[in-house]
């Protein structure tokens, strides 16, 4: 079973060297679990990270017909922004301007390969 606060331990683990925030969140937005310097800046990370990445996963859809969305970077004036896929959850890490963008990829890349396998499990259980 997975523990809440092992989950926030990783997800801490990630917020380092200019990543201001890491969060595990639902396809509705809603964020299930979060290491940010607020709690409001996680909801609104959680918010708009959700609305573009179903934007974008809708569009694909429907343009070229395929399913194939599985990361995203968004580099804005006031930080970069990584999205993924985890199991059924998206995983986001917003970084500041100055985190190159391959870092910040490595660091999603790396967390996501820690929690897929866990998430896999819950998963296949829930769906039993």
């Amino acid at each position: 079973m997975l523990k809440p606060k092992a989950i926030s331990q990783v997800l801490k683990q990630a917020t380092t060297g200019g990543v201001k925030a890491t969060l595990l969140l639902n396809s509705e937005g809603s964020p299930l679990a979060f290491v940010s310097d607020s709690d409001y800046d996680a909801r609104v990370y959680a918010a708009i990270a959700s609305n573009i990445w179903s934007t974008f996963d809708k569009n694909g859809k429907n343009l070229m017909r395929e399913d194939n969305l599985k990361f995203m970077l968004v580099e804005c004036e006031k930080g970069n922004v990584a999205i993924t896929m985890v199991s059924n959850m998206l995983l986001c890490l917003v970084a500041t301007p100055d985190v190159e963008l391959g870092i910040l990829k490595a660091k999603t890349d790396a967390l996501a390969k820690h929690l897929e396998e866990p998430f896999q499990r819950v998963t296949a259980y829930t769906q039993a």
